[in-house]
């Protein structure tokens, strides 16, 4: 184990007003008269409480938009439970705090089967008041609010379909955690500000993150005044509990170690004091917490993990695994570790996860032994997470060789690190590692020109998605009246992708028709999410794994499978699945797409990597045919416009892809 560097991120804290107990950012977020607010704050510095107490006080109507099921869950359960101790009756408090997932939407249908998840919602958010007659707050995932605004039906009992003004009316739309939207996933948050800046009365649309991005430039592009968007830092303030007087503290003093070795494993016995003193500990802070940059790592490495875990007392029970396998589940034990998404994190001493502990699990670590992340929002972000209030902790960043030679910001921010001593203060820590980001950007000078304190910006494609999002809106709208309002304040450019989509909708080509609508669906998926299958063993025990570490398992493809009532794909399995977890993802394994042509049907054989740019040649191929078509030639130009400006290729799978095509875990 060879040690890089050491230094401490000492305590810190934000002013909090004394009578309302908000910071001076946190009061922004409530009394700012901007339309459009850009707000980072570090991890732990509450910028969701701002938005909890705006409900509770001001009768604030807020739609709150997380990117995680987990984190709306736990957003969602802390509320009800903050409400339950004010005095709210349970009943009261549900009726304030509202979900919209798909886990959610489940539920609710298997209770009350009667009632239409459409019908819900729409009564939900055209509200005026909660339970009560005070305000209330919709957590919801992207996907679930895309789904209400380009899904609306025709009704029959005079109410009007869902649309855009429907989420408007509200007071406050809020997009947490903001660094994770995608390129594509611009569109809703743009054409929800398109109206606010322009109407009055109508939801002021904030975006919230640990890890300032520079989305002011996507907003501007897509036709936003820069006056318009207000764009603001908590003000944090190091010192000791003297020199912070009657401020909120969010971190205490945070050790970091940056060292190399050959992997977690090999970690643990080098820190076996520090992990034995911290389990010690009698306050809060007594969690370990390990972080995996890959599930199939944390689980080839789970029979060793629990063995040295119970070699120090840790017994099973006392251990929780978060990860997208083990979370595919309610509640269980896999004979190493204690899994499932039910359970609360805080209940457990040790918690080992992978990057989906970054958002939405509530827990309070002592110390963190972690992979870098496979970013540096994910590697800020996991830092952040230890030493939550008034605790001091430590954080282990153990990085291999490989980890080295893949991520350019971990070497350069390793080189500049050493320069700013032994203490740095967070706002100091964060700017080196955005340094250290820029770095990898230096070929081309355009990718720097972002504000000050900006980590990076989104690619031109986004605010071309967001137009294609736009012309989604406008085809969904179900009644004249929705129609009109959207042309009259269609942003500039969106006419062109209107005018290339219309090419191919009113084609005599029905196979260019059919491009265009499986083009037009992609305005819904805001994220590029790889599917899961779904792994059953003789005992009837089923997880869900992402595509890729099933495809790149042997033992797993050459298994039979069917398809669920539910359209998902079943894999049997003749080994029970704990078995199986440990020898998942040992092949490489590269995704193909069968990518549609809409001159002629066929389909044409890409690699998802790099897919736009592989389709756009092929496609400059097929105008070389000199027995295309007027027509042909005409759609297959049309398409290859649209392809080039939004980076998004149909296929002839249901889950169409574009370029950076996440892979969740």
């Amino acid at each position: 184990m060879t040690e890089l560097v050491r230094f401490t991120i000492p305590r810190h804290a934000v002013p909090s007003d004394r009578d309302t107990g908000l910071s001076p950012l946190q009061a922004r977020m409530l009394q700012s008269d901007a339309p459009i607010r850009i707000f980072s704050a570090p991890t732990g510095a509450g910028k969701s409480y701002a938005f909890q107490k705006g409900m509770r006080e001001n009768g604030d109507r807020i739609l709150f938009i997380v990117p995680t099921r987990r984190l709306a869950q736990n957003l969602a359960e802390g509320l009800v439970s903050d409400l339950m101790q004010e005095g709210f009756g349970e009943e009261q408090a549900l009726g304030q705090v509202l979900m919209w997932t798909s886990d959610e939407r489940k539920r609710q249908e298997e209770a009350e089967p009667q009632i239409h998840t459409r019908d819900r919602r729409i009564r939900q958010v055209r509200a005026e008041n909660g339970a009560g007659g005070g305000g209330f707050m919709i957590v919801a995932t992207p996907e679930s609010v895309a789904w209400y605004l380009l899904n609306p039906t025709l009704r029959q009992d005079g109410m009007d379909p869902e649309n855009l003004l429907d989420i408007l009316r509200l007071t406050h739309v809020v997009f947490d955690e903001f660094h994770t939207i995608e390129a594509r996933g611009m569109g809703m948050s743009c054409a929800l500000a398109t109206l606010a800046w322009q109407v009055m009365q109508t939801a002021k649309i904030t975006f919230l993150s640990a890890t300032p991005i520079d989305l002011k430039t996507t907003l501007v592009g897509f036709g936003i005044p820069a006056d318009r968007i207000e764009v603001a830092q908590e003000a944090v303030i190091t010192g000791s509990t003297e020199q912070t007087l009657g401020m909120r503290a969010i971190h205490g003093d945070v050790e970091i170690v940056i060292e190399q070795g050959e992997g977690l494993l090999q970690a643990l016995e080098s820190h076996r004091a520090q992990i034995l003193e911290t389990l010690d500990r009698q306050d809060a802070g007594r969690q370990v917490v390990l972080i995996y940059d890959s599930v199939r790592q944390l689980l080839k490495d789970k029979p060793a993990l629990s063995a040295w875990l119970d070699s120090i007392g840790i017994g099973s029970d006392e251990r929780l695994a978060i990860n997208s396998w083990d979370d595919s589940v309610d509640q269980e034990m896999d004979g190493f570790f204690t899994t499932g998404r039910k359970y609360d994190p805080r209940n457990f001493r040790v918690l080992v996860a992978t990057s989906s502990i970054e958002m939405g699990v509530t827990f309070k670590a002592g110390l963190i032994l972690m992979e870098p992340g496979h970013d540096a929002t994910s590697f800020v972000q996991r830092i952040g997470r230890a030493a939550r209030g008034d605790l001091p902790g430590q954080v282990i960043v153990h990085v291999t060789t490989a980890a080295l030679d893949r991520h350019a910001w971990l070497r350069q921010l390793l080189r500049d690190l050493p320069a700013r001593g032994q203490c740095i203060p967070v706002d100091q820590f964060t700017e080196s590692v955005l340094a250290a980001v820029r770095e990898r950007f230096q070929v081309s000078k355009k990718e720097l020109q972002v504000e000050e304190g900006m980590f990076r910006r989104m690619p031109q494609s986004a605010i071309w998605a967001a137009r294609l999002f736009w012309v989604a809106l406008e085809r969904s709208a179900r009644y004249k009246g929705m129609r009109d309002t959207l042309f009259h304040f269609r942003p500039s450019q969106v006419s062109l992708i209107e005018a290339k989509v219309k090419i191919l909708c009113c084609s005599r080509l029905d196979t260019a028709k059919d491009w265009a609508w499986t083009f037009l669906h992609e305005a819904k998926r805001l994220r590029m999410i790889l599917p899961k299958v779904i792994l059953m063993d003789s005992s009837g025990q089923k997880k869900s794994l992402p595509w890729h570490l099933y495809a790149s398992t042997d033992e797993l493809v050459r298994s039979p499978s069917t398809v669920a009532d539910d359209g998902s794909i079943l894999i049997h399995v003749s080994r029970p699945l704990s078995a199986i977890q440990t020898e998942i993802g040992t092949l490489w394994v590269e995704r193909f797409e069968e990518a549609l042509f809409p001159h002629s049907g066929r389909t044409h054989t890409f690699s998802l990597k790099g897919i736009r740019d592989a389709w756009s040649r092929a496609a400059e191929n097929e105008l070389k045919d000199p027995g295309l078509s007027d027509e042909q030639e005409r759609v297959l130009q049309a398409a290859q416009t649209l392809v080039r400006l939004t980076g998004i290729v149909p296929t002839a799978s249901e889950e169409a892809m574009a370029d950076g095509a996440t892979l969740i875990d």
